[in-house]
């Protein structure tokens, strides 16, 4: 499973490189994209969740207990017509957060090819909504399982050449949010669902 790793990243980035002569870097993330369902009385739907860090279990090449994460978090959510007319925002009824967040989470079962993290997450976010600002501080317990796969390789040719260390995955993640400062209407409290992917560092330079 390596090698094909290894070989289909090599050829894509060696490909691009002698497309485009120069470098390409991408570096070690992690993508989730998920939905938030919001707990109690509230006049918003479910969210859409998204957020996208460089994260220590998708930069190192050997199998780890430990991943650190920073990066872009996003949260869009539509707020009842009635609601947004009432607060005169009648031609956009999304309510949109953007921010940073920091991630920490323990692998508590790991296997060769798949493991499960535990993991919790801090947000700071801001968005404005009918005229309000809201500066967000936000607090998540996450469980998420993924198949993965570690290693480092490189290859190419006299014109270009590509490496990659790091962890490919593919999983899923469970979470339960709180959001402070936000009114209670706007769905501070939700439990959430979603899919995570784990890029690895690449690098292919042509000339």
């Amino acid at each position: 499973m390596r090698g094909w790793l290894s070989f289909i990243v090599v050829a894509v980035t060696t490909s691009s490189a002698a497309a485009s002569p120069g470098a390409i870097f991408i570096p070690p993330a992690e993508v989730d994209i998920g939905a938030g369902a919001p707990v109690g009385d509230v006049v918003v739907g479910p969210s859409t969740e998204v957020r996208v860090g460089m994260h220590w279990a998708s930069l190192y090449w050997k199998p780890t207990p430990l991943d650190i994460g920073i990066g872009y978090v996003g949260s869009y959510r539509d707020v009842a017509p009635a609601y947004a007319a009432h607060t005169s925002e009648l031609d956009n009824n999304t309510f949109k957060l953007h921010g940073l967040y920091f991630n920490a989470a323990y692998a508590i079962e790991t296997h060769a090819h798949w493991r499960t993290w535990l993991g919790a997450r801090v947000e700071g976010m801001s968005g404005s909504f009918a005229g309000h600002s809201y500066s967000v501080f936000g607090a998540a317990l996450r469980l998420a399982a993924e198949l993965y796969s570690t290693g480092a390789g490189g290859g190419g040719d006299r014109n270009v050449v590509g490496f990659f260390a790091g962890a490919f995955a593919l999983g899923v993640y469970v979470e339960g949010t709180r959001r402070f400062n936000l009114p209670a209407e706007l769905g501070p409290n939700s439990v959430g669902a979603g899919v995570t992917m784990r890029i690895p560092f690449i690098a292919a330079f042509g000339g």
